[in-house]
């Protein structure tokens, strides 16, 4: 006669759940990673981030032009002031006023007579005479 065969071993529901959990994540891994669209999103990532910061320089670059921009409406260039008020030079869109020596050299005013600093009396107000 035979021997009886062995009782079934008892099934283990923890260890086919994690068996069964790890062998999902590797084949899902493994899809991911060989799927076109994940290193896609990864490149496209990047590339936003790279256009971030040509965006953040551009907007530094516009914020120094337009600093520059109001300087110049100001004035403010301090090589270009001094090129034209200390050493003469034009810039070749100006005009050029050339005036005779000594015209633009404020001329003394006599200083007024002592006499006609005094002031008419009230009486002779009237009387308008001129001599």
């Amino acid at each position: 006669m035979r021997e009886p065969a062995p009782p079934p071993r008892n099934p283990r529901p923890l260890a086919a759940f994690f068996l069964s959990l790890a062998g999902s994540t590797v084949v899902l891994g493994l899809f991911l990673l060989y799927d076109g669209r994940v290193l896609e999103l990864k490149k496209a990532r990047a590339e936003i981030r790279q256009l971030d910061k040509q965006i953040a320089d551009r907007k530094r670059e516009n914020a120094n032009l337009r600093a520059s921009i109001t300087a110049a409406n100001r004035g403010g260039f301090p090589a270009e002031k001094a090129a034209r008020e200390e050493l003469h030079l034009v810039h070749p869109e100006d005009i050029v006023l050339f005036y005779p020596p000594d015209t633009l050299v404020p001329q003394p005013t006599p200083a007024p007579s002592p006499s006609a600093l005094v002031s008419p009396s009230p009486g002779a107000a009237g009387a308008g005479k001129r001599e």
